[in-house]
């Protein structure tokens, strides 16, 4: 055997086989997935989950899992920046797990995901924020005759001509008719004016005054319960993530759907409870100043005078 190739060959067997990169298992991704989710780095979280549920050395239900990961992490970065752009990744991902692994027993809890995920997108208006926006439309062609024929102007007359002479006057050959004549007509006595319309009574300004009082003081009522509602849903709020920051620990689906139900019944309360406390406050005051005003007599006068009396008439209600 040749010497050189002897000792290429001893140098290989002394060296061993090269080192490979080995991908991180599924244990190692779980780990890094609940790293992420304690250090609130949601962005990441989203990102390297959705990578990892692109292995397709993984069991099913680990990519599944790796996945819901992604999704909670899309949720949380809408939650703080408000952007539809990752709920519309959220979207599409839960497509592709369907589409590629399945939902398998997870089905209860993508199906939560996927409640969420729909919810704050059409809380973005009726137009889908994640569609293509459509072309504009190009400006209608004339259908009417008007607007397909031509438009004929007449032309303007010529400016008349100052020549220094005085203007002719219209002379008519015609004999004007004689007026007919007109037999004296007998002057009509004097009408007096319409009387104003009466004051409204006591009794009806009391009465609606008594109304709107009751009805500001029943919005009162229902203002006051949407605001204690309000500090309740706040309340268990605040418990849910002090129960979970004592324990250490991620919280439940249980808990993230009641938390986020919560959420809505807050959001929902807070411009209801200040558009009927405001009608409330209005109707009070006008049913107070109702009430606590007193009635004004009103006065009025009338004159009267004939051209061919020398009289002067002045009557009035004060």
């Amino acid at each position: 055997m040749n010497p050189c190739l002897c000792i290429v060959l001893a140098a290989q067997i002394a060296a061993g086989p090269a080192p490979t990169a080995s991908s991180p298992s599924f244990g190692q991704l779980e780990r890094r997935m609940q790293e992420l989710v304690e250090q609130e780095r949601f962005e990441e979280l989203a990102r390297d989950g959705e990578s990892a549920f692109a292995r397709v050395d993984l069991e099913p239900w680990q990519r599944r899992e790796l996945a819901f990961y992604a999704l909670r992490g899309y949720h949380r970065v809408f939650a703080a920046t408000g952007q539809p752009a990752g709920l519309c990744r959220a979207r599409n991902l839960l497509r592709r797990v369907e589409r590629e692994v399945g939902l398998g027993e997870d089905a209860a809890i993508a199906a939560r995901l996927r409640d969420v995920t729909e919810t704050d997108l059409a809380r973005q208006g009726p137009k889908d924020p994640c569609g293509k926006p459509r072309p504009a439309a190009a400006s209608a062609p004339p259908t009417t005759p008007a607007q397909l024929l031509p438009v004929q102007r007449k032309p303007a007359p010529p400016p008349a001509v100052d020549d220094g002479q005085p203007p002719l006057l219209a002379v008519s050959r015609t004999k004007p008719a004689s007026a007919p004549a007109t037999a004296p007509t007998r002057p009509t006595p004097d009408v007096p004016p319409a009387q104003p319309d009466p004051a409204p009574s006591p009794r009806n300004r009391i009465l609606a005054g008594s109304l709107l009082l009751v009805a500001g003081l029943g919005l009162g009522a229902g203002t006051a319960v949407m605001l204690l509602r309000r500090s309740e849903a706040n309340g268990e709020i605040v418990e849910i993530g002090e129960t979970v920051s004592a324990q250490n620990r991620w919280p439940t689906d249980a808990e993230l759907a009641r938390a986020n139900h919560l959420a809505d019944v807050y959001r929902d309360l807070t411009p209801a409870a200040g558009v009927t406390g405001a009608v409330a406050s209005i109707a009070a005051v006008t049913g107070v100043v109702l009430l606590a005003v007193p009635q004004r007599r009103r006065a009025t006068a009338r004159v009267s005078a004939s051209p061919w009396s020398a009289m002067l008439t002045i009557t009035g209600r004060f």
